[in-house]
């Protein structure tokens, strides 16, 4: 039996397909030329005549491919599809045709995304249907399948091909070009799985796993920097700063590139009229602090996403920026709003602009995450002393700061240099020779600063000071709860103690008696152990604590040599 007479089988499975193919033209050989996509019209179709026998066979047993799971989006890739089906298919067809097979590796890539509600997905489609028809034509295309977005638009597209250097060939095109150009817009999160399938010389693969993951080094790289640019970074300082004392939030969209979260746009989020509000949510900065997850606001952020899309402007958005004063930030709000935003997309961060610090001078903008044992920790919930001792968890391990680079346009640093720097003098000399118009640029005088020798305390430093007071007493009020707990907790296990020895003494007098034994556990129906409180509070409050030790020694360090310079004045004689 030769090969051609093993595809009869698949040919008269996609017969009813060719049917509906366009009829203009001659129909393509049904022997040559196989449906391998939901695409169906003449350009999607993999030559069998360009493949040697290995592609051939494997690429007809990839037309049983069908998924086995509903939630496909997020399920493992080995366990999504009817692989064994698809092997043992491979199987028959090789013993069909008497062909040896050798062992041979297969490159896949597993397209996992997320779209928001505001992604037309016809214009997706176009995209999509255009970038496969170019794949095809590079060749070595085995397979293309892709399931339908579930309730919260997320999906996943896998491609089976000959190699990675096909794969590779087949995405350099404009159509592809012009689809990964608009993936910023028409997806919130998407991530890319290169894998390797290996069938070996007896037709088999691995035994609990088909799948081993090609190393990609722009994949697997690490967070490096948050790179800001300076409109983004001048449009949450006004923001901040007029917002202020009440906290400002806002949305940072951008795109990741390489491990660099570049951040090219921000925009705020909407304010609440307080005045509408009554009872204890009239604080104007706790409803702004929770702003970021509002359902109102999250609506609005997809609002303006979908607006920015049709001005052709980043749309994917990449975290969201907060005010602090004097770095009060770090609370179970901040923790909250970070977290909803980095479950569904790893790359993203915080920002965080303390207008108290950026008022002396120095602009505070830093950027933080949450560190994957927190982000673990925090989805199962449990923040007892069992769990932290058991994971290892500790205050510093909470959030990770990311450097921040503030990034300038290549118009607007020839700007920059192109602005004249200002005379020494209001009067200038014209220039009498072509060597004075080649002298040295004007500079300006140094003027003296005597605020250097200002010898009296730094205010900051005093409010610094008060709120880590602040910041230890609400320590010491969760150390004295736990201590509490503890005490009831060992007085009811003592209870439980003294009950259970009385029941065995009765238990061993019943038996003597020859009575039947009263049993043993009834202890937990009559007796209630306390809950232990949540160590979550008071591992953000030790990181604070932190946080204002960091800011009193930065602000000690000038103070100190100050009072040095000067103890001899200030010691008797």
């Amino acid at each position: 039996m030769t090969l051609l007479q093993g595809r009869v089988v698949v040919a008269e499975m996609q017969a009813q397909t060719f049917q509906n193919l366009d009829a203009k033209g001659p129909a393509p050989s049904q022997d040559r030329y196989l449906v391998v996509s939901p695409y169906v019209e003449r350009e999607h179709l993999l030559d069998l005549e360009s493949l040697d026998v290995e592609n051939q066979l494997l690429a007809l047993a990839l037309t049983k491919l069908k998924c086995l799971r509903a939630d496909y989006a997020t399920a493992p890739y080995a366990e999504t599809f009817n692989w064994d089906e698809v092997i043992d298919t491979l199987r028959t067809l090789a013993r069909d045709i008497g062909h040896t097979w050798k062992e041979t590796s297969f490159f896949v890539v597993a397209f996992r995304s997320r779209i928001p509600p505001t992604t037309v997905y016809a214009e997706l489609g176009a995209l999509d249907k255009a970038a496969h028809a170019e794949a095809t034509a590079s060749g070595g295309f085995l397979k293309y399948w892709f399931g339908t977005p579930d309730a919260e638009g997320r999906n996943l597209a896998t491609c089976i091909w000959r190699s990675q250097e096909d794969a590779r060939k087949g995405g350099v095109g404009p159509a592809h070009r012009k689809a990964a150009g608009a993936a910023r817009s028409l997806y919130t999160f998407w991530k890319i799985d290169r894998l390797r399938l290996t069938i070996r010389e007896d037709l088999s693969v691995f035994r609990d796993l088909y799948f081993k993951m090609v190393v990609d080094a722009q994949k697997d790289a690490p967070f490096k920097s948050a790179q800001v640019e300076s409109l983004v970074m001048m449009k949450i300082v006004k923001h901040c700063s007029s917002s202020f004392p009440t906290t400002a939030t806002g949305s940072l969209v951008g795109m990741d590139n390489n491990g660099v979260l570049e951040i090219t746009n921000a925009f705020p989020f909407p304010t609440v009229d307080v005045s509408s509000t009554d009872g204890h949510q009239s604080d104007a900065s706790a409803l702004a602090a929770a702003a970021p997850r509002a359902k109102a606001n999250i609506v609005y952020q997809n609002e303006m996403i979908r607006h920015l899309k049709e001005v052709n402007v980043d749309a994917n958005n990449v975290g969201w920026y907060t005010s602090a004063t004097m770095g009060n930030f770090i609370n179970l709000g901040f923790i909250e709003n970070q977290y909803h935003y980095q479950r569904d997309n790893d790359k993203t961060v915080a920002l965080v602009h303390d207008v108290s610090r950026s008022s002396q001078g120095t602009l505070s903008l830093r950027a933080f995450r949450l560190s994957p044992e927190f982000m673990a920790a925090y989805k199962e919930g449990k923040f007892t002393t069992e769990s932290l001792q058991k994971s290892k968890l500790s205050f510093r391990d909470i959030l990770v700061e990311v450097p921040v680079i503030v990034h300038n346009s290549h118009l607007l640093t020839s700007f920059l240099h192109q602005i004249p720097a200002p005379p020494e003098s209001p009067e200038i000399p014209l220039p009498a020779s072509v060597d004075d118009i080649q002298r040295e640029p004007a500079k300006l005088p140094a003027h003296p600063s005597f605020d250097t020798l200002d010898l009296s305390i730094d205010p900051f430093l005093e409010k610094t000071c008060d709120l880590l007071l602040d910041s230890i007493e609400a320590h010491y009020s969760d150390l004295n709860n736990h201590q509490y707990y503890q005490r009831q907790l060992t007085r009811e296990q003592f209870k439980i103690s003294q009950w259970q020895a009385k029941r065995k003494a009765e238990n061993a007098a019943r038996l003597a008696a020859k009575q039947t034994p009263l049993p043993e556990d009834e202890w937990q129906r009559l007796f209630k152990l306390p809950q232990e409180p949540s160590r979550l509070e008071g591992m953000l409050n030790a990181r604070q604590v932190e946080q204002y030790s960091k800011q009193v020694d930065g602000f000690t360090a000038t103070i100190t040599s100050k009072m040095f310079a000067v103890r001899g004045n200030l010691l008797p004689e």
